[in-house]
């Protein structure tokens, strides 16, 4: 059984061997069509092919509008999809640190552990593909993540209320159950908080799809803006609970974790009545389905684009945290109002979804996605050297060029939508969605976990240098800071593995064949990046390991 998408033979084709849904009629070529093939031995899409709409979408259904109530399921499964994972991660901080008594360094290492169920995506997004609950692959999996997770958050919400209802004397020496109950809980809460995102996701990869070439990603830009809206409401609910000073909520944890679940909860309905789905009414064993999608990961197509996603997540992820408050803390930016930070963060990423989708959508993919290195780098070194060496430090010009770097966040969301919507084959989606999300959140939980040890401060300047604002403090905080600019800058590297465009991806899917290696080279990155942040995590909690400054520590007395 071949492992390309099966073509029914009523499908037309186009004049270059893409599939489409519209009419034949549509495929008269050209003599200049005609003589562009005659004189070039590869097929490349040139910007005329971008002007008509000669080819058609990629599935059956036609297009529709994020907006429209065809789509009103799948915005509130959206909403609460993102509204609950970053009211969740907001509020879990505080209660880690104040009733669960936890130090910094076991603090993070809590939060990595927490996060590492989420590396599963791929599992999820496989189960979704071979069973699906009464014939619907994304719907049924939807709603089994947004109970787990409302349920989830409510038990967190009565463990809270029992650490706040403790003597005082008390406090300080919570109970080692409930203290691993409620680590339980969230890394239940945000399992099924991926469970929603990854079906989400999936769905808005399927209907975009549906579009034709030339409208293609309109879907696609109308819903990550939409994500960008409820971050705001999100980010807006979480300073109302903790408030402008840390450790000093307004509202009680226990009340807020309520709270959080009865939002998350609350378009439940919406989602049940309107969501909108194709029934598939056989199901496919995760053993036959795992072959094939052995098979799907050795195409060029998918593992090139793989290589991508990967090579930009790791290298555009690591920021030198600690220097980059250093040149914050002189510039006078440091106690900024972080509601009004985040505001401006999200409306600069929202801005870039519309340029995107009304200026760079049908133009070469290698030069946008290109700018995601510049705008990060650039803005960033120039404040650092204007800080840094006292030429202006002004809190207003540091916030307007760090503003500037949101604009490569927000190409960096598009980099796990767009190139995979024009090579995912029909049945695979689940799968292909979940292993780019398994790749990016486990590059994630590395370097975040690196963050408190190969990319702490003190491992390039001297904490007392840089209290004094000596010479050789400021020196030694830009050069790690030209070194992680650095380390930005491959990124570029991935580039190499991009498709050109649309259609120079579909030529590579059905025309590039396959490479061997891939699917275990996949594989193995995947394992090792595992296993190093989950071995690093557990040896903060080993007291004779915690010292080590590869874990945070600092240092190990012979």
């Amino acid at each position: 059984m071949s492992i390309m998408q099966k073509e029914s033979p009523s499908i037309p084709r186009g004049p270059n061997g893409f599939k489409t849904f519209q009419s034949p009629s549509l495929y008269a070529s050209s003599p200049q069509e005609e003589d562009i093939e005659n004189n070039v031995s590869r097929f490349v899409a040139g910007e005329q092919f971008y002007n008509h709409e000669m080819y058609g979408s990629l599935r059956h259904g036609g297009s529709v509008s994020f907006l429209s109530m065809d789509c009103l399921g799948l915005a509130a499964a959206t909403f609460s999809s993102m509204f609950s994972y970053q009211c969740l991660t907001g509020v879990l901080q505080p209660l880690m640190s104040t009733q669960l008594v936890l130090s910094v360094q076991e603090n993070v290492s809590v939060q990595r552990l927490i996060e590492m169920p989420m590396a599963l995506s791929f599992l999820f997004g496989l189960l979704s593909d071979c069973y699906p609950i009464m014939g619907l692959r994304r719907k049924g999996y939807m709603i089994v993540g947004l109970v787990l997770n409302g349920a989830s958050v409510f038990v967190i919400a009565g463990l809270s209320a029992h650490f706040e209802s403790r003597e005082s004397k008390d406090k300080n020496d919570p109970n080692d159950a409930l203290v691993v109950l409620s680590i339980l809980m969230a890394a239940l809460a945000s399992i099924g908080c991926i469970i929603t995102y990854l079906c989400v996701h999936t769905r808005v990869i399927e209907l975009s799809q549906r579009e034709s070439l030339v409208s293609r990603g309109s879907i696609q830009a109308t819903y990550l803006i939409f994500r960008r809206l409820v971050s705001l409401l999100a980010a807006s609910f979480t300073y109302a609970v903790l408030g402008p000073v840390s450790g000093d909520s307004n509202v009680p944890l226990s009340t807020a974790m309520v709270l959080l679940a009865v939002i998350s909860i609350l378009p439940l309905p919406v989602i049940l009545k309107f969501w909108k789905e194709e029934h598939y009414s056989l199901h496919t064993s995760m053993k036959v389905r795992g072959r094939i999608f052995w098979k799907i990961m050795q195409q060029k197509a998918v593992w090139r684009i793989m290589a991508f996603i990967c090579f930009f997540t790791l290298f555009l992820s690591i920021k030198f945290s600690d220097s980059t408050n250093v040149i914050r803390k002189w510039s006078g930016a440091a106690t900024d109002n972080s509601l009004v930070v985040k505001v401006i963060t999200d409306v600069v990423m929202l801005l870039t979804m519309v340029v995107w989708r009304y200026v760079f959508m049908n133009r070469s993919w290698k030069q946008f996605f290109a700018s995601a290195p510049l705008f990060q780098i650039i803005p960033h070194l120039l404040i650092a050297i204007l800080v840094a060496f006292d030429v202006v430090r002004n809190r207003y010009l540091y916030r307007t060029m760090y503003s500037i770097t949101a604009i490569s966040d927000g190409i960096g969301l598009l980099n796990t939508i767009v190139p995979l919507t024009e090579i995912i084959q029909e049945g695979s989606e689940g799968a292909t969605v979940g292993l780019t999300l398994s790749l990016q959140r486990l590059i994630g939980i590395f370097v975040s976990t690196n963050a408190v040890g190969l990319f702490q401060g003190n491992n390039f300047y001297d904490p007392a240098e840089v209290a004094a604002d000596s010479s050789s403090a400021h020196w030694d905080v830009l050069l790690s800071l030209v070194l992680n600019f650095g380390l930005n800058a491959l990124a570029l590297i991935g580039l190499f593995f991009l498709p050109s465009q649309k259609l120079d991806a579909q030529q590579l899917r059905m025309y590039g064949g396959f490479t061997k290696a891939a699917s275990s080279l996949i594989i193995a990155f995947s394992v090792v990046m595992f296993v190093y942040s989950l071995v690093i995590n557990i040896m903060t909690f080993v007291p004779s390991l915690s010292c080590v400054k590869l874990v945070g520590g600092a240092g190990c007395s012979s």
